[in-house]
């Protein structure tokens, strides 16, 4: 069998599931709103090399919770590895191969977020979210040939629940950007640094010489994009609530120049004086955005 379902081609993978998911499901929100509400637009993941794994290694509960406030029931079922027993794997696949029947959507990362369309009688079929043969769009029963040597998989299922108030959203999408910074450790786990510190790891590690790297552009790219639909998400919080048009619209304008600086930094080229003078101001316009979200839940309407 297979799913009528579609994984956007964002840079981040894990929103490319995610938007497929609510077209599928036909959960009536925008994209910067599932960016927004979902936490996502507002995240940032930085291992001390600046590895590539950064949007992926971090912890995924908070997402999960603010995920409902798009519509959207996010449901893990476990982790596993290249040590984890065929006994285990194949009470996973049963459980996916389930879920697919009964329409519901399935997503596993495992060095990225794939949609899980379908299965035939060998495997299952997963998206491809690029034009390039990367992920694998099968995955084999039992052992998971494709991923080679190269497993530690999370899977996970969809259901839709009821949307909740837009403003309750909204609210809980702001406080989780002061959580983010004011707790940290919640979030994810050393040498990965996330919120304001995210910058301060960056920035150690372009000095080291990982700017020029891989990593160094995925995060930008990644990072980049999160800001950027955050950035409309503050557009369309202006737009709805007039009383928090000018907060909200200080904020779009600060985001939409932080994507762009991000965008810039991700280039391996560009010079490493350059990149570090480029996350520095980067770095003091998020703290610009933390001071004025202090106020802007106050005026979300109730």
């Amino acid at each position: 069998m297979k799913m009528d379902i579609t994984q956007a081609p964002f840079n981040t993978s894990l929103m490319g599931v995610i938007r497929g998911v609510a077209d599928h499901l036909e959960i009536d929100l925008s994209t910067p709103a599932l960016y927004g509400r979902s936490g996502h637009a507002f995240f940032m993941n930085i291992h001390e090399a600046i590895c590539p794994s950064g949007p992926y290694c971090w912890n995924i509960d908070p997402f999960i919770a603010l995920l409902e406030n798009c519509g959207i029931h996010m449901k893990k079922h476990g982790f596993f590895s290249g040590e984890s027993a065929v006994e285990e794997r194949n009470i996973l696949e049963k459980s996916i191969k389930a879920e697919l029947e009964m329409g519901n959507p399935c997503c596993v990362v495992n060095m990225d977020y794939q949609l899980v369309t379908g299965f035939d009688d060998t495997g299952f079929i997963c998206s491809q979210p690029w034009d390039m043969d990367f992920p694998p769009a099968h995955l084999s029963f039992g052992n998971w040939a494709e991923w080679k040597d190269e497993i530690h998989a999370c899977f996970f299922s969809f259901e839709s629940i009821e949307l909740p108030d837009p403003d309750c959203a909204i609210r809980q999408s702001l406080q989780f950007v002061r959580d983010l910074n004011e707790n940290p450790s919640g979030y994810t786990v050393k040498p990965y640094a996330c919120g304001m510190a995210a910058y301060d790891a960056w920035l150690r590690g372009v000095r080291k010489g990982y700017g020029t790297e891989h990593g160094n552009w995925w995060n930008g790219t990644v990072w980049s994009e999160c800001r950027k639909q955050g950035a409309l998400y503050f557009g369309e919080i202006a737009g709805a609530y007039p009383t928090s048009s000018l907060i909200a619209l200080k904020l779009q304008s600060l985001f939409d120049v932080i994507g762009d600086i991000l965008l810039t930094v991700s280039d391996k080229k560009l010079e490493k004086k350059k990149k570090i003078e480029l996350l520095k101001e980067a770095k003091e316009l998020e703290k610009e955005v933390l001071l004025i979200l202090v106020n802007l839940a106050d005026f979300i309407e109730s």
